[in-house]
């Protein structure tokens, strides 16, 4: 029924510009009628005059002397077919993603966001936050964000490459309740804060709680070239009514439920340090990007401590000459922009992309598996807006892990507003 509560939410949303209208109408008959003077009505709608920004990226927005409001988001569905040997993954369809986000500015430096998920039927918080932008270069959340870890995994979902994010996604920290500070320079960012636990967590003993960090330079960032290098670190102490982590990666793909790489609760944990190096090079419209990630989970005594460890590279490479947009300010990309939309006198943007990626999760006693994927990806953005993507995922695991041979054909239709 969630679903149902995002539609109506939707048009309730693409009703909001009438009441604009409605106001300037009402001012009207007040004028008329003598409840308030010419003078009156003209300072009032001063005021209450509300202009819509043109662009219409940016979602429907609204503005006033003292604040700024913009409501948005973004719909996913995508399909997937399993060619397996063995376990069955469950080919089907799923709304992957069916966001609604509202942001604004308050007062100049003061801004917020709230973002709310409707995928899957279930209602859950994305991002939640207040930050202060008053300082020079520099900003300040508080609220449920995503932890300054990983380029792929701070690359929005809608700016993606593929479908999924790559198999070590997993030991990303994702979105959490903290403080953060985010500053940059010409050519480098840096960004850290603490953390608790994310909105979902009911634990009653007390939860554990994480500090992360992340340094990016950019050595060239222009528009159709960059460079990117970074490292980010994120260290997390167990609560004592937990005591285990696990890991565990799905198939990158979205539709199944099963993970074929996966460690199963990991005991006696005191905490665990997740270590990751980013590249990333564009060069007109060809780029290249890759991750290494390295966990260690340190345990109580007379437990030895484990690592994991993995990676991906891919290549992508624009056929209608568009180049990934980078945001040297964020140490991230952005939305792709077609020369020529689709349906006005083009053809939109095409785009090819290649990956590989693995992961280890075998160490000591812990068998959670080894497993590699090939992933063959063609993207057309019939705008700024909208997108279609085609995925084929090659995926191979190690007999710990099933000794799984599966290959994957997906699709997604995409759109933001």
């Amino acid at each position: 029924m969630k679903i149902y509560y995002f539609i109506i939410l939707l048009f309730s949303i693409l009703l909001l510009p009438v009441n604009g209208s409605a106001q300037e109408d009402l001012l009207e008959i007040l004028r008329d009628n003598g409840t308030i003077t010419r003078k009156q009505y003209e300072k009032l709608k001063r005021e209450k005059k509300v202009p819509v920004g043109k662009k219409v990226e940016e979602g429907f927005r609204q503005k006033s002397s003292d604040s700024q409001f913009r409501i948005g988001g973004r719909l996913q569905l995508d399909a997937a077919v399993y060619d397996e040997e063995d376990r069955d993954l469950g080919s089907g369809t799923k709304v992957r993603r069916a966001r609604l986000f509202f942001a604004g500015k308050v007062y100049e430096d003061w801004k917020f966001k709230s973002q709310i998920d409707f995928a899957d039927n279930v209602v859950s918080v994305k991002d939640a936050y207040i930050a202060y932008s008053g300082f020079e270069k520099t900003v300040v959340k508080i609220g449920n964000f995503k932890e300054p870890f990983s380029l792929e995994e701070l690359t929005s979902s809608k700016y993606i490459p593929f479908m999924e994010r790559a198999l070590p996604n997993t030991f990303v920290p994702g979105r959490n309740i903290g403080v953060g500070v985010f500053t940059y320079g010409d050519h480098w960012t840096a960004s850290g804060g603490v953390f608790g636990e994310g909105p979902g967590d009911t634990r009653i003993d007390g939860e554990g709680y994480g500090v992360t960090g992340r340094l990016t330079l950019s050595p060239v960032h222009e528009k159709t070239q960059a460079v990117h290098l970074g490292v980010a670190v994120a260290f997390r102490g167990v609560s004592d009514d937990l005591q285990s982590v696990s890991f565990s990666s799905k198939p990158e793909s979205a539709v199944t439920s099963i993970s074929l790489v996966d460690t199963g609760d990991i005991g006696q944990a005191l905490s665990y340090v997740n270590t990751v190096v980013e590249a990333a090079v564009v060069c007109g419209p060809f780029s290249v990007q890759g991750e290494y990630f390295y966990s260690t989970v340190r345990r109580k005594a007379n437990f030895s401590d484990v690592d994991f460890q993995g990676s991906y590279i891919f290549a992508s490479w624009f056929l209608t000459g568009e180049s990934r947009n980078y945001k040297h300010k964020s140490g991230a990309f952005s939305r792709i922009r077609p020369n020529n939309n689709a349906g006005q006198g083009g053809v939109g943007a095409w785009e090819l992309g290649l990956r590989y990626s693995q992961i280890d999760l075998n160490d000591d006693v812990i068998f959670g598996g080894e497993e590699e994927n090939i992933t063959l990806g063609l993207n057309w953005y019939v705008n700024p807006l909208i997108r279609f993507m085609a995925n084929v995922v090659l995926i191979d695991t190690d007999p710990k892990a099933g000794n799984e041979e599966v290959t994957a054909f997906q699709m997604r239709a995409q759109i933001e507003f």
